[in-house]
């Protein structure tokens, strides 16, 4: 009797209250008006779906976040670990709208100064989570830069991370490294290799910098430098390490980077 109930609770009831709590705690909290079209959950396996989740600008009616669909799959071993344990999360095309109002000012801005913490305690610990098998599919951004009158475009964005934790799991990992997109029409695909006779399943991702412009990328950064960076170029190569050793999994970057023509000056070019 117990198990009917709790399947008839969670199929049928519990969708329609996670559903209300999504949109009115998301809206307050992002101060933005938040809408989901349906929410699907199976109570036993702790599977949640979310279909087209929007998130508009703002103002209210310009588009901002929209995704299709949002699956998250959590582990029943989040309650005697007391922290959150994901066995999947994935996003199905996700469309992102970013807007460069003014140097170092975003459309996101307000977000980053609301949830930007101060500096961690001496003797803080780091929140405990284990993030597995996270896709994105498809996925959609669009730039618009007021500051230099362009717009710039990623589609058909596909990325996958075979997890992300600080603490053991017994997780069956399915996802390979992966990072493809289109960026202006030009392909961009970075696909990573696993080891097949390792036995910690050790994925790798290389990633190659040729003379990278360190000015112009960090303009875009959405939040004040203490310094400012006249000049410099950025080459190198890097690997990122997927390990899934006994100990825990571990997520190691490695390799060699070289600065070029690198000046460095106060905020007021001094």
């Amino acid at each position: 009797i117990a198990l009917v109930v709790f399947g008839l609770l969670g199929f049928l009831v519990a969708p329609s209250v996670i559903r209300s709590q999504l949109q009115t705690r998301l809206t307050a909290l992002l101060d933005r008006p938040v809408s989901v079209q349906a929410v699907h959950l199976n109570p036993f396996t702790l599977r949640l779906q979310l279909d087209k989740l929007h998130i508009a600008d703002r103002d209210g009616h310009s588009p901002f976040v929209d995704v299709d669909r949002a699956v998250v799959n959590a582990s029943w071993t989040s309650l005697f670990r007391m922290a959150p344990v994901l066995d999947e999360l994935s996003l199905q095309h996700p469309q992102l709208h970013i807007a460069r109002t003014a140097p170092q000012q975003f459309n996101f801005s307000d977000l980053i100064e609301k949830f930007a913490g101060g500096p961690p305690k001496p003797d803080s610990q780091p929140a405990r989570f284990a993030l597995s098998n996270i896709r994105v599919s498809d996925g959609d951004i669009t730039f618009a830069d007021a500051v230099s009158n362009a717009t710039h475009r990623i589609d058909h964005l596909d990325l996958g991370i075979p997890f992300i934790a600080n603490l053991p799991r017994d997780t069956d990992v399915f996802v390979q490294p992966l990072l493809a997109m289109n960026v202006d029409g030009s392909p961009l695909r970075i696909a990573g290799q696993t080891k097949p006779f390792a036995d910690s399943r050790e994925s790798v991702m290389s990633f190659t910098l040729n003379h990278l412009d360190l000015p112009c990328y960090l303009g875009y950064v959405p939040v004040p430098l203490p310094a400012a960076i006249p000049s410099g170029q950025l080459s190198g190569q890097l690997e990122l390490h997927f390990v899934q050793a006994k100990a825990g999994p571990q997520v190691r970057l490695g390799g060699q980077l070289q600065l070029d023509n690198f000046a460095l000056a106060n905020r007021d070019g001094s």
